[in-house]
Formats: C-alpha cells, sequence, structure tokens
C-alpha cells in the first residue's frame, strides 16, 4: 500500500486530471453511474459540516483523524472506509492531515435494473457508515489498484480505468451495503434458475442422438432430479421429459425435410428408441406419421423436385 506522502503528490495530480476527464459516467446494460467527481488528495484536514445529494465513499491511505455523521463520530485511520450518503451531514476532521482516495456518485435509475435501484435505495436508506481495516478487502485493494494504473508516469488505457472504476463501485456497494432483502434475493434465485435452465437446454441439443434421462441431465448439472423438474415447471411451462420430446421430434422433423435419410437412420439419430416408439411419438404430436409428413411436405413443394 502506498503510504509516503511526498511521493504521492505527483501521482495524485496524474490520478485527478486523467480520473476527472475520462471518467464522468459508467454505463453497462442494466446500470448506469453519474460520476460527479474523483479525489485524490496527499493531505485532508478539517471541513465543514454539510451534506450531499449524492454518495460520496472515501478510503484512506494514510494519517488518522474522525468522521461524524449524525452525532456519531467513527475513528479513521490507514484502511479505513467511510461512505456518506445523500442527504446525511457529516464532518471529516484531522491534524495531522489525512492522505484520502473518494469518489462522488449516484445511479441514474431510469437505466439501472431494478436489482440495482433496489440495492442503491438500500445503499442510501441503511448503509454502514465506517469500515475499518479494509486495506486486504476488495474495496482497499480495488482503490490502490486504481492508483497503481497512474504510477508508471504514463496514460493507462480508457478501458483499464473503466473496468477498475466499476469494480471499485460495485465493490462499495458490496461492502456498505446491508443484506439485500428477501424480493432481491427471489430475484437472484430466479435469474440463477434461468441460468441453468438455458445450460440443460444446450446439453439436450448437443446430445440429442444418446438417452437422456432426467437423472443424466441433473447430474451434468450438479444439482437434484428433483430440483431440475422444478426449474423446468417454472421456466418452461412443461415437464423435462416433454421438453426433450419435443426437441427429438423437431429435430426429426427437421431432417425428414433437408435429409434423405431413411425413416430408422432420423429415428437413431434423433435418440428414439426404436422406429416403431419413433413414429408413434412423432404421430402423437403431429397427428401424421414421419413417411406421411414427408410425403406431404414434398408434394407442396418445400423441396425443389425439378432442379435446374
Amino acid at each position: 500500500m502506498i503510504t509516503d506522502k511526498t511521493s504521492l503528490i505527483s501521482l495524485f495530480k496524474r490520478a485527478n486530471a486523467e480520473m476527472n476527464h475520462a471518467l464522468n459516467h459508467i454505463k453497462q446494460p442494466d446500470l448506469a453511474l453519474r460520476i460527479h467527481y474523483w479525489g485524490f488528495m496527499p493531505q485532508h484536514f478539517n471541513n465543514t459540516e454539510h451534506k450531499h445529494s449524492f454518495f460520496e465513499a472515501c478510503y484512506v491511505l494514510a494519517g488518522h483523524g474522525s468522521y461524524l455523521e449524525e452525532n456519531n463520530q467513527y475513528d479513521l485511520s490507514p484502511g479505513t472506509l467511510f461512505l456518506s450518503r445523500p442527504g446525511i451531514l457529516h464532518q471529516i476532521k484531522s491534524d495531522e492531515g489525512l492522505s484520502l482516495c473518494y469518489v462522488a456518485f449516484e445511479p441514474e435509475e431510469s437505466a439501472c435494473s431494478e436489482l440495482y435501484q433496489q440495492s442503491f435505495g438500500l445503499l442510501a436508506n441503511k448503509g454502514t457508515p465506517v469500515l475499518q481495516e479494509t486495506a486486504f478487502q476488495p474495496t482497499g485493494l480495488l482503490w490502490n489498484s486504481l492508483l497503481s494504473l497512474f504510477n508508471q508516469g504514463k496514460s493507462s488505457p480508457l478501458l483499464a480505468l473503466e473496468s477498475t472504476a466499476l469494480s471499485l463501485i460495485l465493490s462499495i456497494l458490496v461492502a456498505h451495503g446491508p443484506n439485500l432483502s428477501m424480493k432481491t434475493r427471489d430475484t437472484e434465485m430466479s435469474k440463477e434458475g434461468a441460468t441453468i435452465v438455458h445450460q440443460a437446454e444446450l446439453f439436450i441439443t448437443d446430445n440429442l442422438s444418446e438417452p437422456l434421462p432426467l437423472q443424466r441431465v441433473a447430474s451434468h448439472l450438479h444439482i437434484t432430479s428433483r430440483h431440475l423438474t422444478r426449474l423446468f415447471s417454472k421456466h418452461r411451462h412443461q415437464s423435462f421429459v416433454h421438453y426433450v420430446q419435443e426437441q427429438r421430434v423437431q429435430k426429426a422433423k427437421d431432417m425428414l425435410l433437408t435429409t434423405d435419410r431413411q425413416i430408422k437412420e432420423i429415428a437413431s439419430l434423433c435418440g428414439f428408441e426404436s422406429v416403431h416408439y419413433f413414429t408413434r411419438v412423432f404421430t402423437a404430436k403431429l397427428g401424421v406419421t414421419p413417411a406421411r409428413f414427408r410425403r406431404s411436405q414434398f408434394t407442396e413443394g418445400r423441396f425443389d423436385s425439378n432442379p435446374q
């Protein structure tokens, strides 16, 4: 960790100049953040009591002092994180001066997903103001990583600055934020379930020619058969067995239309145990046998019977 205040001055000047010029907005598909300012200050002494309409997250690199918020006083020392939340009166005091890194930001709610809106709302209302001994925690390490990008005396690639800055602010959200509500956990679990179902579908598609019992697919995904059954019911509104049969029939339809393979061969390639079972399932789902389906599509002009 960088602690020498004298050697920090030129480093902080470069960091201030580049970060405030290059990074005043961070935008992701489900998250947008407005950055009001970045700050890298070799010596920060006392300031007056004040408040912001946004978040200001600070990290102590060196020095000692105190942070006052709503009649509470917290000690500041190297490795301390402290967060000023919107609308909260606060004050920083230090007789010897603090080496600080800080960023002021706010989420753009209209461009944030419901999950992020809820998370930043909880941070504003119930966030922990001060966290001690975080030098080797993610946020402390990321502040030092961000500073290290300016330690070579040359400009850093914008992508490196953006990715580190985004990781830093998300780590601040996690470090200071309270536990997410049950609704948020339910949302996360729903997304996880959808991902598992998608992985199951990919595995089924890639292995249609083989036996695909429920237990085999569940084992591949490292979950129980019962859990996989529930996920298909919730996310696909059908049973696992029904989904697999539909995929087998769909593949058979495509092969009947686009190849001249024998029906017995198609049945095997689509994972049916026998041509008789294939015919029974195909007919039950489409109301026509595989042979008649192929003939009807041929006579209706689906194939070019007179190639030029």
